[in-house]
């Protein structure tokens, strides 16, 4: 069941939206709260699992990677099959985000690779496993990843400023040691991880962590912080349209992200190579604000929309962008990391 958030308990969430990296006490600064305060009422928000992640936005091509999607329509899964096939991919090194969805599609994953054999031995992995119920499958190549602050949260009469929180599709690496891919898995599975906790398990100074991450951040490898909620607790629904295009120009292209970008409900948007070219994600308070959303688009967008799919996203299974386990195609990475949610209560 889904909880009720008051003001306060919004501004704290956008907050974290923003930057989740933020300590409680430049939180409390923000929204008018005690340092204490804002502290309790974070970790009333995580036991109560209004918040599923706090997530450090990595563009993976800077690691040397690109990101696929796959759209799966299931046929014959019973509750414990599904159960089996979603923490196959939960736990698969090579899977970076898993959901669960009504609509066209049943289950929906997004897979790392540095070529298409790569990939296709991820995806011939799962067929000889589960490929008797998978009745469709289509695959997307992510282009570009676009992320946008929660304005909604907050009622902003204006849209926050665009931030650089985006990912490519370019592989190109930046140098990168040991010390700091431990950093990152580190990061990847917590974005408020602190450095102390980093430093114990990283074996190097709180300073020197610190100096690493800032390093981590110029060269864009970590574009920003923020949350991924969950979907069976938050008060807020999740809408996922897959957008088909026809005569679309750079300029009307340009026009549909400045729109995506400026509507406070629509959280984060993808260019990609497939059966449909965008994506767009909603987060709204019910089934008739996405129909409005989407009415609008279609009316102002009706000479480049071919067709479109609306997904309910109600559950987010996994979502780390970071490349973590060590394995025989990646020898270079460093172990898995699993640390619990991390205090940043300075």
């Amino acid at each position: 069941m889904a909880k009720k958030l008051d003001v306060k308990d919004r501004k704290i969430l956008y907050e974290l939206d923003v930057n989740s990296r933020q300590t409680n006490s430049e939180i409390a600064k923000k929204v008018g709260l005690s340092k204490q305060v804002v502290g309790f009422r974070i970790k009333r928000l995580i036991k109560e699992k209004l918040i599923s992640f706090f997530y450090s936005i990595i563009d993976i091509s800077k690691l040397g990677f690109t990101v696929h999607k796959n759209f799966l329509r299931l046929q014959n899964l019973d509750k414990g099959k599904e159960k089996e096939l979603i923490d196959f991919l939960v736990n698969h090194p090579n899977i970076v985000w898993v959901a669960s969805c009504d609509g066209k599609f049943d289950l929906a994953f997004g897979t790392w690779a540095k070529d298409m054999v790569f990939l296709d031995k991820t995806i011939t992995e799962l067929n000889k496993k589960f490929g008797e119920y998978i009745t469709e499958r289509q695959i997307t190549t992510i282009i570009r990843g676009d992320y946008f602050v929660r304005d909604y949260l907050i009622s902003r009469e204006k849209p926050s400023p665009y931030r650089e929180s985006f990912f490519g599709a370019v592989p190109s690496p930046v140098k990168m040691d040991k010390h700091d891919w431990e950093i990152l898995v580190l990061l990847g599975k917590n974005s408020r991880i602190t450095a102390v906790d980093i430093s114990k398990e990283v074996k190097l100074s709180v300073d020197a962590i610190a100096e690493r991450i800032k390093k981590l951040e110029k060269s864009g490898v970590i574009k920003h912080y923020n949350i991924v909620p969950n979907e069976s607790k938050y008060p807020y629904l999740h809408y996922k349209v897959l957008i088909g295009f026809r005569n679309i120009s750079e300029d009307r292209e340009k026009s549909l992200k400045e729109y995506c970008r400026t509507n406070p409900n629509i959280v984060y948007i993808v260019k990609s190579l497939g059966p449909w070219e965008f994506e767009i994600d909603l987060e709204v308070e019910n089934a008739e604000q996405s129909r409005e959303i989407m009415r609008d688009i279609k009316t102002k967008f009706n000479n480049i929309l071919k067709d479109y799919s609306v997904l309910h996203i109600y559950q987010v299974h996994k979502y780390n962008f970071c490349p973590s386990i060590q394995s025989p195609t990646n020898k270079e990475m460093p172990p898995y990391y699993s640390p619990p949610f991390g205090r940043r209560d300075a």
